[in-house]
């Protein structure tokens, strides 16, 4: 077998190319690189509303009444345009209501997501949840955290983790140096929202245009016990459905409604759900945790959660939901299955539905919060 170097000077020569590419976050520090609006309009819809999310976060001017932020279950999980309907007639005013939602759970991208957001524009109320489970804790890094974690922007949210991590999250900057580098030489212009052929949400998996729907991701899909085999999607809303008062916000007298299971966060995704809640304080917004119910949840009487977030995070968290088994009380098996378009997210159908019995309750925590 050929040797891979000729001389010893080419095999110098390629170490010595190999680490200054190592050596490049360091090297152009934060003054030398793109603008971060590069970061969201470079990353395609499958990974999540990312195009909206740049016009949103760094065109779109004025506040936020109430901003939805967060992984898939709360993107599918809220009908926007109706909460800012409702909104805006509480008010007497025109409300603003946005979602911004992607793919893939991880406090890490709720962080850093939160964080240009609110450099950019004050949001009264976040709306939140970020879900997992004992089977599927979210990997760290986020698999997108090559795109928008640049340690030049981004180095002092690594102070108090691990070596083994902060090295990890190093090394997802130097996986994006080259697209960085690119933005530099050719910067991307700002996606057409409303360009069908860019959009694979609407092709592919029949949705209303994210755009359209002030950021939501609305599905209009039949349920699917296995990916990607779908049932043929049809219309349905239940016809003796759960009242709004079935809705829960956390407190001493409903604490009943509540299970707190003890699971605990690995310290990375603690780290960063401390840093999201400080985030959050530092510019002055309420947080309300909503639990959006998954399927395996239908008979459950309480809303279960793994922590008491409040005491956990350290921070005046407001926590809202609905016990699914009273969500879906009036409802058979197959009629459970109309509102969902896999086990964890709902469909159109149970967007609008879910929609329609949780807005009261967040309206009201809004109003308390900003009269």
């Amino acid at each position: 077998m050929r040797p891979a170097f000729s001389s010893t000077g080419q095999a110098a020569a390629f170490a010595l190319l190999l680490f200054s590419l190592l050596l490049l976050p360091l090297i152009m520090g934060k003054s030398l690189l793109p603008p971060r609006e590069q970061i969201y309009s470079s990353i395609w819809w499958a990974n999540g509303a990312y195009p909206y999310l740049d016009q949103q976060i760094f065109e779109e001017k004025g506040d936020i009444d109430i901003a939805f932020i967060g992984a898939s279950h709360i993107w599918q999980g809220i009908d926007t345009p109706y909460v800012q309907k409702q909104l805006s007639g509480k008010l007497g005013r025109q409300a603003v209501v946005r979602t911004f939602g992607w793919g893939g759970s991880g406090y890490d991208a709720l962080y850093f997501i939160a964080q240009d957001l609110l450099e950019h524009r004050k949001v009264r109320t976040l709306v939140y949840y970020d879900v997992y489970d004992e089977e599927d804790i979210p990997r760290i890094p986020h698999v997108l955290a090559p795109r928008w974690f640049r340690f030049g922007d981004n180095a002092e949210a690594l102070s108090g983790l691990s070596g083994t991590v902060q090295a990890s999250y190093y090394f997802a900057s130097v996986l994006g140096m080259p697209r960085n580098l690119l933005c530099l030489i050719s910067p991307n212009k700002p996606a057409d929202l409303f360009a069908l052929s860019t959009n694979c949400w609407v092709i592919k998996q029949r949705a209303l245009n994210p755009a359209g729907q002030l950021g939501a991701l609305t599905e209009m899909l039949g349920y699917a016990a296995r990916l990607p085999d779908h049932a043929p999607y049809m219309e349905y809303l239940p016809a003796t459905p759960a009242a709004p008062s079935e809705a829960c916000i956390y407190s001493p007298k409903t604490k009943s409604q509540f299970e707190f299971g003890g699971m605990q966060l690995p310290p990375a995704q603690l780290h960063f759900a401390r840093k999201f809640v400080e985030l959050a304080k530092a510019h002055g917004c309420q947080l309300i945790l909503l639990h959006v119910p998954v399927l395996s949840e239908r008979k459950s009487p309480v809303i279960r959660e793994h922590l008491f977030w409040p005491d956990m995070l350290h921070a005046d968290i407001a926590m809202v939901g609905i016990p699914a088994a009273k969500l879906f009380s009036n409802l058979t098996e197959n009629d459970i299955l109309k509102l969902y378009c896999d086990q964890a997210h709902f469909n159109k159908n149970g967007q609008a539905y879910f929609t329609t019995l949780i807005t009261p309750a967040l309206l009201s925590l809004y109003d308390v919060k900003n009269k």
